[in-house]
């Protein structure tokens, strides 16, 4: 009798204790962390692949889903996609194994790799190249000709984290002895995306904005309206970065699997989907003008 009542006890504990704990909250950061862990000593662990969202999640997902189904099918392995917002995000989550590899700008890269073990896998192609400038846009019919000519007026950067829409305008800026941009125009503001600095221009919303060349293309009719009147030295798009301990074997599949994009036929219309004619070879030295930027800012 004395057996059968610990018995008993025993499997009501257990029933207790599986109730408690299932019907527990459990913090959603505390439940991926441990998630991403049980996904790590697995042998299906996901290759989670990093984003800095540039609009709302519905858009990015049904951008780069397809590049996530296109890499999962060349790597045979499960991918997941992982959307940061700065780069202290994205130290954090390489740092943690969250993120293997991340999609980010020169500035971006600059600044991730000097606090994390993080390298340029590739680097993207669009209208031809992979390089770029910064512009500083006015209207054509503001009469402004010379950055000189911006001052007490109105101006619009993009991101705080873009290298075109913030640092090397910034770092020209205070080369040239703007060392206060706030003091220097009469308002500054930032609209976290190139499109809608150029459209702040366009819609008279400001005097002038800083921005991507790329989003300077013919088709748009707003640029009809519009003048570059400064243009930066051409400088490598923001690579694809990776984990410095990513595994080797793994990261040369990746690395292979990016620069089929646009080359092979069966990478055409995902190529046009996402925007990137292709990918070449990136090296951490290719970014040592941005690095040079920088130093204007601290």
């Amino acid at each position: 009798m004395i057996r059968l009542f610990v018995a008993i006890s025993g499997v009501i504990s257990a029933l207790l204790g599986f109730y408690l704990y299932g019907f527990t909250e459990v913090p959603a950061t505390v439940a991926d962390s441990q998630k991403r862990s049980m996904q790590k000593e697995s042998a299906g662990r996901p290759l989670f692949v990093g984003f800095v969202p540039q609009g709302n999640a519905v858009f990015m997902v049904r951008k780069w889903r397809p590049l996530a189904d296109y890499l999962q099918k060349k790597l045979d392995m499960p991918v997941e996609m992982v959307f940061r917002s700065s780069y202290q995000e994205i130290i954090a989550a390489l740092v943690n194994g969250q993120m293997d590899i991340c999609f980010t700008g020169a500035y971006m890269y600059v600044l991730a790799s000097s606090e994390a073990d993080i390298h340029p896998l590739v680097r993207r192609k669009k209208f031809g190249t992979s390089s770029y400038h910064s512009i500083i846009v006015v209207r054509k019919d503001s009469g402004i000709e010379f950055i000189e000519g911006l001052e007490g007026k109105s101006f619009a950067f993009a991101s705080r984290e873009s290298t075109s829409g913030y640092l090397l305008p910034l770092a020209m800026m205070r080369q040239r002895g703007i060392e206060n941009p706030e003091r220097f125009f009469s308002e500054v503001i930032h609209t976290e995306t190139h499109d809608s600095a150029l459209l702040a221009v366009f819609t008279k919303n400001v005097d002038a904005a800083a921005l991507s060349v790329t989003r300077w293309r013919p088709e748009r009719p707003e640029i009809k309206d519009l003048k570059i009147i400064w243009k930066s030295d051409p400088l490598f798009l923001g690579p694809v970065s990776m984990r410095g301990d990513l595994d080797p074997g793994l990261a040369a599949a990746i690395k292979d699997a990016f620069l089929q994009i646009g080359v092979s036929p069966d990478t055409m219309a995902l190529s046009q989907h996402i925007e990137i004619e292709g990918f070449e070879d990136a090296e951490d030295s290719e970014y040592d003008s941005v690095r040079k930027a920088t130093k204007w800012l601290f």
